[in-house]
């Protein structure tokens, strides 16, 4: 069965304490929650205005679409689970460890941006700095997906 516009408000996951329909999320929550199922893949974008980017909810149904056909599964919402290759998962940990300490690292680089302003008008320095850390973010989700995912498995 195909996706549909009508299917994003109807899809309802959670989000922080709460729950939200595909349609109602940031384009942030979007693709972090796409990344925390452990999905890979494209997502187009249209840049509204300098420095200001969105994603069409045209393209939500197109990238659930694109998951289903490829035999993609997240619970409740699509496809049938598959047999997960086995994972090695003090590798991962390792991963997910040196994620969470570059975050700290990258947390104590904003501050240092924020206190000492722009010091170079090529970089967007505090653009940057938030898109890092939003990026390991989703990084360590991905990575907790995994060692979650693979706790399930392992216990089947």
């Amino acid at each position: 069965m195909d996706f549909s516009l009508e299917d994003l408000d109807r899809i309802r996951v959670r989000v922080g304490m709460g729950t939200k329909s595909l349609r109602q999320m940031s384009d942030t929550q979007f693709t972090a929650w796409l990344r925390a199922q452990g999905a890979r893949g494209d997502i187009g974008i249209i840049k509204i205005r300098p420095g200001e980017l969105q994603i069409p909810i045209e393209e939500r149904v197109r990238v659930l679409n694109d998951l289903q056909q490829s035999g993609f599964y997240i619970p409740n919402i699509m496809g049938e689970p598959r047999e997960s290759p086995e994972v090695n998962r003090a590798r991962i940990q390792s991963a997910l460890e040196h994620l969470n300490a570059a975050r700290e690292h990258l947390e104590d680089v904003s501050a240092a941006v924020s206190e000492l302003g722009e010091l170079d008008p090529r970089v967007n320095m505090r653009a940057s700095t938030h898109g890092l850390i939003e990026l390991t973010d989703l990084l360590q989700g991905a990575f907790q997906h995994a060692l979650r995912t693979s706790v399930r498995d392992h216990q089947r």
